[in-house]
């Protein structure tokens, strides 16, 4: 599998990574092709590996914005803990995979970083028909999280986009096929609309510059832990 990478990142040449990197910085989304950071074989193995992991049903996001999407915690980011895997062998072999020397070696020169990036949450998301994700802000649930990269793992579903607001009155719509990532930043409003029909199925990890605890502070006692 590491060979695999290894091979399909040679695709991922100096060229290429600054093109993405213009993209990313200019319209702070960009959508990398199938096959560049993730090969099937990846895809394959992650899918084998998430099968072990408990799912549950969100209904609210962390700040109070309104979902309904079914979550399998890979890496969890609690304020006030440092970031941590779930229970199981399972999100500790996901983990290994997203954090291969040459994924994070691309990412970082996507990024436009001078060091390797942390990843303090990562999750599954399925979303069946009537699914969504409202409007959000990813950087409330931790306030150094910089940018997200979602790993298109479905094929056949209609609906759910992935709309991003920049500003007031701009959005940018994306749809992207089997295999491909979107990476985008985390200081902007998005939300995923409706299936309609299929499954919708992803991976979502977010990272920053920063590790340690998540300093975000919870304000009331019907936040969330």
């Amino acid at each position: 599998m590491a060979r695999a990478m290894k091979d399909k990142s040679c695709l991922l040449s100096e060229e290429v990574l600054t093109k993405y990197r213009i993209e990313l910085l200019v319209k702070g989304s960009v959508v990398i092709a199938p096959q560049m950071l993730f090969t099937q074989d990846d895809i394959a193995r992650i899918d084998q590996l998430q099968a072990e992991i408990p799912e549950e049903e969100v209904r609210e996001g962390d700040a109070g914005d309104l979902h309904s999407v079914f979550v399998q915690r890979v890496r969890v980011d609690p304020p006030g803990h440092a970031p941590s895997n779930v229970s199981g062998t399972a999100s500790g072999q996901i983990m290994e995979l997203l954090e291969s020397r040459d994924r994070s070696f691309a990412l970082r020169k996507i990024f436009g970083a001078s060091a390797d990036y942390v990843v303090r949450r990562c999750q599954m998301h399925r979303m069946p028909p009537g699914s969504f994700i409202g409007i959000h802000l990813d950087a409330a649930s931790d306030p150094d999280f910089e940018y997200s990269v979602i790993v298109q793992l479905a094929r056949d579903f209609d609906g759910g986009e992935f709309v991003v607001y920049p500003t007031g009155y701009e959005q940018h719509v994306f749809r992207p096929p089997f295999g491909a990532v979107l990476v985008t930043t985390c200081k902007v409003r998005h939300e995923v609309k409706p299936v309609s029909s299929g499954e919708r199925r992803s991976l979502v990890y977010f990272c920053s510059k920063r590790s340690g605890v998540n300093r975000r502070i919870i304000e009331g006692s019907n936040a969330r832990p």
